[in-house]
């Protein structure tokens, strides 16, 4: 499929205030799609502002897991891209619209938001938009504009895009079930991981924002060891998973970097019980990313 907004558009609109149009006149009529339980990419899948299958299309400013907010800190059940307001938004694949909620004008949260059920076991959700463009029971396709970007229910203009596998109720949005959408969507890979052993016991790691893949950290020092998984983290609800140290691991993540193109993770023991001399991460899949051992 060719891209409807190129990389180099993406990246123009970042620093621009320009609107763009949005197709209210088509009708979806895509039948549901139906996908096998899969571990990894999904066929067809494609990013939701581009509209397309190249590596990294949309430009992310915040992270799956871990990120810091102003004042805080916080775990992210989904990734945010960045787009000014009225950027046209696809869904990732062909289904059904299944739960739409429209923003009371006040509140902070979802905003107007739509959930898209794929198959039976997977669903997308479309977070702050400008405007919604279709209906509940509406069959979209890959061409179809589901809404607009915006910011409602947020402080800036962007869409929250969210990746759900095996919701007990297909259609209602629950973040307890949210994976990383580079699970589905085509990405780059992260590439070496720099890291620090800090004297104190900490290690930072410098993590690539656009391809940010980490779902477990494990800490080793001496005869003990502990281990973090976003997933089951993430499976705990909305104010449990906000809290900074889980399973014997205080985590704090940095602002991204003046590019956008990375970010600090600091991670060490709750309450330093012991000196980590080993760290290991590990993606959605399970492979290694980094296993690196104090020098």
């Amino acid at each position: 499929m060719n891209s409807r907004f190129p990389n180099f558009l993406i990246i123009s609109a970042l620093f621009s205030f320009a609107l763009f149009g949005c197709d209210e006149g088509r009708t979806p009529t895509s039948e549901p799609y139906e996908l096998p339980d899969r571990n990894g990419g999904v066929p067809e899948a494609q990013w939701p502002l581009s509209g397309d299958r190249q590596l990294n299309s949309d430009i992310s400013y915040a992270q799956y897991g871990p990120r810091s907010l102003p004042g805080g800190y916080d775990f992210h059940a989904g990734i945010d891209l960045y787009a000014p307001t009225g950027t046209m938004v696809y869904p990732m694949l062909p289904g059904e619209v299944v739960q739409r909620a429209e923003w009371d004008g006040q509140s902070t949260g979802a905003g107007n938001a739509i959930t898209i059920r794929h198959s039976d076991t997977l669903a997308t959700s479309y977070l702050h938009l400008h405007t919604i463009n279709v209906e509940i029971g509406d069959r979209v396709g890959l061409d179809d504009v589901v809404g607009t970007v915006g910011s409602t229910g947020a402080t800036y203009p962007h869409l929250h895009f969210g990746y759900f596998v095996h919701l007990p109720n297909p259609n209602v949005r629950d973040e307890r079930f949210s994976r990383n959408p580079l699970e589905a969507l085509p990405y780059r890979d992260p590439g070496e991981i720099p890291y620090t052993f800090m004297e104190s016991g900490e290690i930072v790691l410098d993590l690539p924002l656009q391809s940010m893949t980490v779902t477990s950290v494990e800490l080793i020092g001496g005869n003990q060891s502990r281990k973090a998984d976003y997933y089951t983290i993430v499976a705990k609800g909305w104010s449990a998973r906000k809290e900074q140290v889980q399973f014997g691991i205080h985590f704090d993540a940095a602002r991204r970097t003046a590019d956008h193109m990375r970010f600090d993770l600091t991670v060490k023991p709750e309450n330093m019980e012991f000196i980590p001399e080993r760290i290991i991460l590990r993606d959605f899949n399970g492979e290694v990313l980094l296993d690196a051992t104090k020098e």
